[in-house]
């Protein structure tokens, strides 16, 4: 007997100690201020990974829910859409770097996504809800860009001839010969006050352009438009007639795009307008790895970029593409916007490109993950959007941890006073419970919410419950006169069925609010399933191995029950 208890106390030794040590993370990085944590994680970067983790409810963060958009999709594309959506998203949520976060579906179209501890929400929503198609496509060159502004030009002036066969299209491509033609261009790439002027017209508060050209100036080798006529610029380019017009001459195949960044020229900030072809030459499904990197020369040196490396189809494609087009401008479209158009000077053989845009390195490093992850099946819509600060977070931990306390307080008063040295020893397997369930906790690196502190307050109550039957028994023995070894065997041998029994029962339901629930019902039944397998462990091994010990080690007359 006195082995038995020998072993049963090293088990428990070892039970605590194993505890002790699992929890050690958490308690260093838990027990500092908010101020401090940050410094720490940096100190530690896979601290996460060893810790139990606060859900959205207990240290804040961002709540999302994001609708597929399926309009545009075809009966093939639109079968599997959400969970490819589903998948790419996630992907794109483990790149940021975000402790537990969560991605649920709800019904066809949606997705839940919760991220505790979120500090940039800006930059999350952006690579959550980016789409992502990355497009490589040749910018047209200046003659064909020139023909299209006259034919934009003759629209907006009402000289757009209404028969396209009225048109003389080699004339068009050959107009820049004579003087007039010349003299156009000069006034479209000189970017003065004047010819901005004479654009438009005010009378009687209602504007009249004369001049679609003289909206643009000159950036590099394309052309830009002044912050301020950026409105009007794309008001006509999304005029019906404008399209039909450049529809009707053969320019069909070409789309006007939009720069990523503003660009200084003095004292104006302009964004570049690229005249591309429609048709991409490459896509983002030819990229197989993204990287965030600074550059290491040109004129972008040290500054951040991201590093784009091909498949080897991507590749084979890539090097045709620019052996064909030496000394042309390769635009690189992210969601029809041009992040950099950069000239190609010879073959690219190597299957390795990089997108420049004025990043900050969070930027690139951003961009990267998104491009990395893939391009959305789908365009997704933010439907629902909910930020909890971690003031709120921390009232809610300070609210849980003291209904916790008060709870635990009135329980271990209520057994000591009841119970007399047994509720003591009751006691004490009620804080070996919390200990375990903590540690496990954090061993799986599981997450604690507001709902799973509700479950702690709950899983206290169970295991007294089961300490009170066994209690109960052993003094119902003892009235019929067995003596104190004898009751505790019993006691413990009758109760067992019945703490087994509704353990087990709340020990399935929880499993089903873990097979079914989402959300806060999830990070409840973790919380009461660890705690059911904790309060069984406490309550029928280390309570009785201390029974055991204290009776095996002298004679008593009478037990304090």
């Amino acid at each position: 007997m006195k082995r038995n208890n020998a072993v049963s106390l090293l088990v428990i030794i070892a039970a605590v100690a194993l505890s002790i040590w699992f929890l050690k993370d958490s308690i260093m990085f838990y027990s500092k201020p908010l101020a401090k944590r940050q410094e720490y994680q940096d100190a530690n970067p896979d601290i996460f990974k060893r810790i139990f983790n606060l859900g959205l409810d207990l240290q804040g963060g961002m709540r999302l829910v994001l609708e597929i958009d399926r309009s545009r999709l075809t009966d093939e594309e639109d079968k599997d859409v959400l969970d490819r959506a589903y998948t790419i998203i996630e992907n794109r949520i483990n790149g940021l770097g975000v402790a537990e976060p969560t991605i649920q579906k709800q019904g066809r179209d949606r997705l839940i996504i919760e991220l505790p501890g979120l500090k940039n929400e800006d930059a999350a929503k952006q690579v959550i809800g980016s789409t992502a198609q990355l497009e490589f496509k040749l910018v047209r060159d200046p003659s064909e860009l020139m023909r299209a502004l006259r034919i934009i030009d003759n629209v907006v002036s009402g000289k757009e001839p209404a028969d396209s066969t009225a048109t003389d299209t080699t004339a068009d491509t050959t107009a820049l010969e004579d003087e007039g033609a010349r003299e156009k261009a000069r006034q479209l790439f000189e970017g003065s006050e004047e010819i901005e002027d004479t654009a438009g017209d005010t009378t009687g508060g209602e504007e009249i352009l004369t001049s679609f050209t003289g909206l643009l100036v000159q950036v590099g080798e394309q052309i830009g438009v002044v912050k301020k006529n950026q409105l009007k610029v794309e008001k006509i380019l999304k005029r019906k007639d404008v399209r039909e017009a450049l529809q009707r001459q053969g320019m069909g195949g070409s789309q006007f795009l939009w720069g990523h960044d503003y660009q200084k020229q003095g004292d104006i900030e302009l964004l570049p307008l690229y005249y591309v072809k429609s048709r991409p030459e490459l896509k983002g499904d030819a990229i197989s790895e993204a990287n965030a990197v600074l550059s290491q020369g040109g004129m972008n040196q040290g500054q951040p970029i991201v590093s784009l490396e091909m498949n080897r189809k991507g590749a084979r494609v890539f090097s045709r593409v620019t052996a064909a087009n030496v000394n042309k401008y390769l635009a690189i479209v992210l969601d029809s916007t041009v992040y950099s158009a950069p000239v190609i000077r010879q073959k690219i053989s190597q299957g390795r490109a990089q997108i420049e845009g004025s990043f900050t390195m969070e930027e690139a490093k951003n961009l990267a993950i998104v491009l990395q992850a893939g391009a959305l099946p789908a365009p997704v819509d933010i439907i629902e959007e909910r930020t909890i600060g971690p003031s709120l977070g921390q009232d809610s931990v300070r609210t849980g941890i003291i209904a916790l306390c008060i709870g635990f307080a009135l329980i271990v008063f209520f057994m000591a006073i009841y119970y007399k040295m047994s509720g003591l020893i009751a006691d004490f397997a009620l804080i070996l419970n919390l200990l375990f369930v903590l540690a496990v906790m954090a061993g799986i690196n599981a997450t604690l919410t507001l709902p799973g502190i509700a479950g702690l307050i709950l899983i206290i109550g169970m295991a007294v419950d089961a300490n009170v039957i066994i209690f109960e028994r052993i003094r119902e023995e003892l009235i019929v006169g067995k003596t104190i070894r004898s009751a505790v065997d019993a006691g413990y041998s009758r109760a067992f069925l019945t703490i087994m029994d509704a353990n087990i029962t709340t020990l399935i339901t929880a499993f089903i609010l873990l097979w079914i629930g989402t959300g806060p019902i999830k990070g409840f039944a973790i919380t009461l399933i660890f705690g059911i397998i904790a309060s069984l462990f406490t309550a029928l091994f280390i309570t009785k191995a201390i029974f055991n010990i204290i009776v095996g080690s002298r004679k008593l007359t009478k037990l304090s029950i």
